[in-house]
């Protein structure tokens, strides 16, 4: 495997395995295996899509940009008005999940479960993920691989550790099959654990002079790594927690398989949340820079301070809801940029289709990006009705 494509597959997979697969075998406890694995294929197949024609908008698009810039240069500076509040409001939402679920892991491994040292251990998460954020976003990538291998390591260990413990009927503890009140939950759990926007341009850098093909290449190949990964890591936790399972996944096996297996779960865990952290960290100083031409520093302070300040309001009010912020973020947050990339890739393919080569979009090989205009709407009409049942979801909880 070539340097390039460790970097690539670094950037892409180090970003996407994060907290949602701790996340995952909670949502399909409660949603039951049935719909856990409708909503896979499904986010899957949406995912698959949304990072392969984003992937040709950052790659055909001249200079160095974020996903905000690309929406102001393809659809208008109301647009970019809209997925600014979107974005900032997903990647801050990203980056308090991924903290909080880091402290966690730390309180796991120390034994200390009282809510005062989570508090303290996610502040100090908090702290170390903003200062890595200052590393060059090249440093980043390399980062990202070689603490995704430890990951992919645990999760097929504990496949293999956990088959004595595995019981057939912990798979279906949720109950009714089809009708069940958390039959939607595991979709925006789904589309967070898998979305990976953030990644792709800079790793379109990585490949800039290397051709679409290889891009995309590492697009596919980083997504259903992460797939497989989350696959098997519910099918092993599902397996010995059932109804049991908790949140994080991890202090629910503890009882079954040892404090041993917790231990080392919630230092990979630590690890998977801290590389996520950082790379969407430095993404959102990049977004702050390039498309808002704000100098280094405060951009930085902006991409990590405000996550911050969340967390301590969020702690002050003790709200504790991992899964359902992850659900939101994923449903509403993630859909919402999904219907960006789809109008962003529809104008490119628009201008490709007239002939005329924009100033801002580079030389376009008709072989390389097809039309796909009914694709486009099918996509579109799934992500908005999905985005509109869980906002009318909130609404009918307040």
């Amino acid at each position: 495997m070539s340097r390039l494509y460790i970097k690539g597959i670094g950037m892409m997979a180090g970003l996407i395995i994060g907290a949602g697969v701790f996340a995952l075998p909670y949502a399909f406890s409660q949603a039951g295996v049935f719909w856990g694995a409708v909503h896979l294929a499904v986010s899957l197949f949406i995912v698959y899509l949304l990072h392969q024609w984003y992937g040709e908008v950052s790659f055909y698009t001249k200079g160095k940009h974020r996903f905000v810039g690309y929406v102001e240069m393809y659809l208008g500076k109301k647009a970019k008005f809209f997925s600014m509040l979107t974005t900032i409001g997903a990647y801050y939402g990203s980056l308090l999940v991924y903290a909080i679920m880091g402290g966690i892991f730390l309180a796991n491994f120390t034994s200390l479960f009282n809510g005062q040292t989570v508090f303290f251990l996610t502040l100090l998460f908090f702290a170390c993920g903003g200062l890595m954020a200052l590393f060059k976003v090249s440093k980043i990538a390399e980062i990202n691989f070689y603490l995704t291998v430890p990951i992919i390591g645990f999760i097929v260990y504990l496949l293999f550790f956990s088959f004595s413990y595995i019981k057939t009927e912990n798979f279906f503890s949720a109950g009714n099959l089809l009708f069940n009140k958390n039959w939607f939950l595991p979709y925006g759990v789904w589309l967070f654990s898998l979305t990976g926007f953030s990644a792709i341009p800079p790793t379109r850098d990585i490949f800039a002079n290397s051709g679409i093909k290889n891009l995309r290449r590492v697009i596919s190949i980083s997504l259903f790594l992460a797939a497989i990964a989350y696959a098997i890591f519910i099918f092993s936790v599902l397996g010995v927690s059932g109804s049991l399972t908790t949140v994080d996944a991890l202090s629910g096996i503890k009882d079954a398989m040892g404090a041993k297996v917790m231990a080392i779960g919630s230092i990979i865990g630590f690890l998977a949340v801290f590389t996520s952290f950082i790379a969407l960290a430095v993404d959102m100083k990049s977004m702050f820079r390039y498309d808002y031409k704000i100098h280094r520093f405060p951009a930085w302070l902006l991409a990590v301070v405000p996550p911050v300040v969340f967390y301590l309001y969020l702690y002050l009010r003790n709200v504790d809801n991992l899964v359902n912020i992850l659900a939101i973020i994923g449903s509403v947050g993630m859909g919402i940029l999904g219907i960006f990339v789809v109008l962003m890739r529809h104008k490119i393919v628009k201008v490709l289709k007239a002939g005329d080569k924009d100033d801002l979009v580079a030389e376009i090989d008709s072989q390389e990006i097809k039309i796909r205009k009914k694709l486009e709407i099918i996509i579109l009409i799934g992500i908005i009705s999905a985005v509109l049942y869980d906002v009318w979801n909130i609404v009918s909880r307040l």
